[in-house]
């Protein structure tokens, strides 16, 4: 196997370690043998066949989202694919390596004009040339990152830091006003240092948005499909054909508890007890699946949606 590896990030809160251990035991599932590393301040409570734990220091941990900005001192592989926690995967991750190949630093997205990115005002477009000699900014989610160990790599990150410095004097949106985003700030990085985005079709990675309540999704056989958008009051991704597979599906914090979760969360948990594929299945289809769907199918009975 080429020297090739996953790495989770893990801070702060157990419940986040929980949501990595699932991600990578998903990975496992589908990846046999691929190296899986999470980087965390966080004392595992046992340690786990096929995954290795790296220290995150205090202070870097603090940052919270922040702390992505430092993803390249963590890389222990030749290519490194960074997942975010509170995603699962569904697939092979193969093919996510190969469409990354030929960049050093990359991620699932779209190139966005800046006059559109930025806006023309006093701080826009015209500003972002002159101050970060960038011709287009990239669109995507910072779920998913490939990173190859090179100097390259260190100066698109320690760009991004520099910039990270005078956040606030930019004018770049906190997270809940609290959290800097490390998205804006990784873009600049690697547009001035000719990095491209992989084409977003929503077959690589992709989240809940056009499709919150799938009709298939199995992470221990591998089955999702997803609609766009599911029904009239979703959005639909104009970029993405009428129904995607990822092979990453990023579930976002606020759907951590949501049916969806909780139904793969049992597979993982019952697989790993020792439980068939086909009887964990059936478990969670006759507890979970059934009374959601058959609640939600009242609900549109009613006229509620």
């Amino acid at each position: 196997m080429a020297d090739r590896s996953v790495l989770l990030l893990a801070t702060n809160k157990r419940e986040y370690l929980k949501f990595a251990i699932n991600c990578a035991e998903s990975i496992k599932i589908h990846n046999p043998g691929l190296q899986i590393f999470i980087a965390t301040n966080i004392k595992p409570e046992k340690d786990l066949e096929g995954i290795k734990f790296l220290l995150v220091k205090d202070e870097l941990a603090k940052l919270y989202i922040e702390a992505k900005l430092y993803l390249d001192t963590f890389l222990q592989t030749e290519e490194t694919l960074f997942i975010d926690s509170d995603c699962l995967c569904y697939g092979k991750l193969d093919p996510l390596f190969e469409a990354c190949q030929g960049m050093d630093v990359t991620v699932i997205g779209r190139l966005t004009p800046l006059e559109k990115y930025w806006g023309t005002g006093p701080k826009g477009a015209v500003f972002a040339r002159k101050e970060f000699s960038i011709d287009n900014a990239i669109t995507f989610n910072g779920g998913f990152y490939y990173i190859k160990r090179t100097p390259l790599t260190g100066r698109i990150f320690e760009r991004a830091r520099e910039i990270s410095v005078k956040y606030d004097e930019y004018g770049f949106h906190r997270i809940k006003n609290k959290w800097k985003n490390e998205e804006e700030l990784l873009s600049i990085g690697m547009i001035s240092n000719k990095q491209t985005p992989v084409k977003d079709d929503g077959g690589f990675m992709s989240d809940l948005s056009t499709d919150q309540k799938p009709s298939k999704l199995n992470v221990l056989k591998g089955d999702r499909l997803l609609r766009n958008p599911a029904n009239k009051f979703v959005e639909l991704r104009s970029w993405y054909p009428s129904t995607y597979s990822p092979i990453v599906l990023h579930f976002g914090g606020s759907n951590i508890k949501s049916y969806p979760y909780i139904s793969q969360s049992l597979l993982l948990k019952l697989f790993l007890s020792g439980v068939p594929v086909s009887v964990a299945s059936l478990i969670v289809f006759i507890a979970i699946h059934t009374p959601y769907k058959t609640y939600h199918w009242m609900r549109r009975l009613f006229g509620l949606r």
